[in-house]
């Protein structure tokens, strides 16, 4: 899929926490080396859990992307809400799934159920091996075939501001 003219496909990293200190910054970072890659950490506040989902998809309409997002990377089902946000503003756009360790997920029944939803509504669960090392061969493969990865230089499109005008 090349994209269109002026409109630069991405990758999106939905980071569980700051990317300094986070037990697969590593790999966070090596798919950080590619230009067309950008990651978003969470907020520094807590939302309250009925209002998940609800800030969610305020977050999704008013993310500035330099470019069209072709590709969810979720590390973390605490982001899940936000990743499902994305998704429904576009429906070529892909969710790949790098899970925790599904025993940092025992005590919170609802990570678990965002853990099954996020699997459930996954296009490739990337299973991290022990040691922590990210097995991404097809992922990055994808990348190719959507555009992230390409010899064109990266020209980011200016974001528009919706509903807003200027007056001289």
């Amino acid at each position: 899929m090349i994209p269109e003219p002026g409109e630069e496909s991405l990758a999106v990293l939905l980071l569980p926490s700051k990317l300094e200190g986070f037990e697969l910054e590593a790999h966070a970072r090596e798919l950080l080396s590619i230009p067309r890659v950008i990651a978003l950490e969470p907020s520094r506040f807590r939302t309250p859990r009925p209002l998940r989902n609800a800030v969610g998809i305020r977050q999704a309409r008013r993310l500035p992307f330099p470019g069209r997002p072709r590709m969810i990377v979720l590390y973390h089902p605490a982001q899940y809400p936000l990743a499902r946000a994305l998704l429904s503003h576009d429906d070529e756009l892909e969710l790949w799934y790098v899970p925790p360790d599904a025993a940092s997920l025992a005590d919170s029944a609802e990570l678990r159920d965002l853990d099954h939803l996020a699997r459930e509504h996954a296009t490739q669960i990337v299973a991290v091996r022990d040691g922590g090392e990210v097995p991404d061969a097809d992922l990055r493969e994808r990348m190719r075939q959507l555009g992230v990865i390409n010899a064109r230089a990266f020209v980011p499109v200016a974001p528009s501001r919706r509903g807003s005008s200027r007056r001289r």
